[in-house]
């Protein structure tokens, strides 16, 4: 998983019970958030390791937008899009499986990253 990232993220007036808890619709609006998908099977993408990706975000100033796969079930992308915000608000993560691994991609080469 990635998060991608191109602002400093602002404190969160949210508490990681709320991310978790609260209507999805009202999460994305305090976050200013928006969703879409990334089609992990395309050909463009043919030869990377998807086993372990559960999706990504990029930041910018208008907002964040949370990548997630296509292929993922509505169960799982609900939790994943919760634990890429709680990693974006920089919350503790203690409320989701340990087995979440983050990288984060900053700086100037940002578009490289994406590409």
């Amino acid at each position: 998983m990635s998060t991608v990232s191109e602002t400093a993220t602002a404190p969160s007036t949210l508490t990681p019970e709320q991310v978790c808890d609260l209507p999805m619709g009202e999460l994305l609006a305090r976050v200013s958030g928006n969703l879409d998908t990334i089609d992990t099977q395309a050909p463009k993408l043919a030869g990377f390791d998807w086993s372990g990706f559960f999706g990504y975000i990029v930041v910018r100033n208008s907002g964040v937008t949370i990548y997630t796969p296509a292929d993922a079930t509505d169960a799982a992308r609900d939790v994943y899009i919760r634990y890429l915000i709680t990693q974006h608000l920089g919350l503790p993560t203690d409320l989701f499986p340990d087995v979440f691994e983050v990288t984060v991609f900053v700086g100037p080469n940002l578009d490289q990253v994406q590409a």
